[in-house]
């Protein structure tokens, strides 16, 4: 059964969530809730936050460190992430981009990420310890960790299903990642793809439920040292991604399984990434930096 359009409301969250806009579409009466957990995953998964989840797994070298329940869920996902990715989606490239001048939040620069002095560039997500009653992380010494876009989807994963009810669905959005759970409105989710630049809407998509994400090389730029550079790192160089892709969308079945995928098309040729994707059935979109763009079988079942 559709959900009833007039019990949801969407409004945007007044201030930032993990450094990205948000916005809720749910009962009115609860919006507070979903805002209150986006804002509790937050200060647990923050890499800027000196008492998060993260940073303290990041400043403890391999000694093992008490997290929340949801802190140990998203890191199991992390690193299954990683291994269905081939490492095109890395949690561990922190100390990468702290090297090239990443380190400060871009919306509060006096919040600084922490980490052990011995971090590397990139660590070892397959080695990462959970105690037997799930209560205890311990880092591989030298790998320290940045969510980043799986935080997010992870985020948007969880507060939706809470949201969500059997007579009314919610959609959450957190950047460019979102979720939609429950019975969807009428006709379905309506949901705009922004162009790279996120000045335009280039395309839109119809859903039920499930998750989409987008990453764009043109939002998250900075300069260090007299080079711009993006926060989309390529793990096999250890550099912003350069194989001429500017952004990829992908819908699946939850946000956070979507925002790690669209990781695969910034690491390889945008063909081999297409047939990657293909593969796994997924939806999905690579826009080239000279507007051309590909797009997998299934992104035309959703596309209007």
């Amino acid at each position: 059964m559709a959900a009833d359009t007039l019990l949801m409301e969407r409004r945007p969250v007044s201030a930032s969530i993990m450094g990205s806009e948000a916005a809720l579409v749910c009962r009115p009466d609860r919006y507070d809730h979903g805002i209150e957990r986006l804002r509790y995953l937050e200060g647990l998964w923050s890499r800027f936050l000196p008492n998060s989840d993260i940073t303290r797994l990041n400043t403890a070298g391999s000694h093992p460190v008490a997290v929340a329940p949801e802190t140990v869920a998203v890191l199991e996902r992390a690193v299954v992430a990683w291994q269905a990715t081939d490492g095109a989606f890395d949690p561990t490239l922190l100390g990468t981009l702290a090297r090239l001048g990443y380190s400060n939040s871009r919306i509060n620069p006096t919040h600084v990420s922490r980490f052990a002095d011995d971090a590397f560039d990139a660590g070892s997500p397959d080695r990462i310890l959970i105690s037997p009653d799930r209560s205890h992380v311990s880092l591989p010494a030298g790998t320290v960790l940045d969510l980043g876009g799986i935080g997010k989807g992870y985020a948007a994963d969880l507060v939706a299903s809470e949201l969500a009810d059997d007579e009314v669905g919610a959609l959450v959005e957190v950047g460019g990642d979102l979720r939609c759970a429950g019975p969807p409105p009428p006709g379905g989710w309506h949901i705009d793809v922004a162009d790279p630049d996120r000045a335009t809407v280039a395309h839109r998509i119809v859903l039920n439920e499930g998750g989409v994400a987008t990453s764009t090389t043109r939002i998250r730029r900075w300069v260090s040292g007299g080079t711009t550079h993006h926060h989309l790192i390529d793990p096999a160089t250890a550099m912003p991604a350069s194989n001429g892709v500017s952004a990829c969308t992908v819908i699946a079945g939850t946000a956070a399984w979507a925002e790690v995928f669209t990781k695969v098309a910034f690491t390889r040729p945008a063909t081999s990434a297409l047939a990657t994707l293909e593969a796994r059935g997924l939806g999905a979109l690579i826009t080239m930096d000279d507007g051309v763009e590909y797009i997998t079988d299934a992104w035309k079942d959703f596309a209007r």
